[in-house]
């Protein structure tokens, strides 16, 4: 068995480059920006290069939530996928039991969709996801203060 401090090395070595390789994904570091500290990660997995939709994930430090980081970054990723790179869809599922993920996912700006159920497992077994959506026309655009002075 793994240690944590193994299992967080294999996936910043391995894990997440194969994901990337494939195509399957792209996983990004969430940092504080004065201290440059870890405080999560969001990423993209279960890519369809084809439908250009792919599904969103993240995981924040214990230390850090309640800050409203996964919903910051889950917003930046979906604009860049959506707007910058031309994407159609982001999906986001999270437990039903997981209210913390689905808090972050409407401020991050996404709809409710719908329930999968029995599609899910975390540490304490099988569960059913509350799927969430983001579209193009979804992105409130960006702030752009001297447009509107202008």
């Amino acid at each position: 068995m793994l240690s944590p401090l193994n299992d967080v090395t294999d996936w910043c070595t391995t894990a997440a480059h194969t994901l990337r390789e494939s195509g399957d994904g792209v996983h990004f570091a969430v940092t504080d920006a004065r201290t440059a500290r870890l405080m999560g990660t969001v990423g993209l997995k279960k890519t369809d290069w084809r439908a250009l939709v792919s599904e969103v994930g993240y995981w924040v430090c214990p230390w850090a939530r309640g800050r409203g980081i996964a919903a910051e970054a889950t917003k930046a990723l979906a604009q860049w996928l959506l707007a910058d790179q031309q994407f159609q869809r982001l999906e986001l599922r999270a437990a039903t039991e997981n209210t913390a993920s689905q808090k972050a996912a409407l401020k991050a700006g996404f709809h409710r969709k719908g329930i999968l159920r029995n599609a899910g497992f975390v540490h304490t077994g099988r569960v059913d996801l509350i799927v969430f959506s983001i579209l193009r026309d979804d992105l409130t655009p960006p702030n752009n203060s001297a447009a509107d002075t202008a």
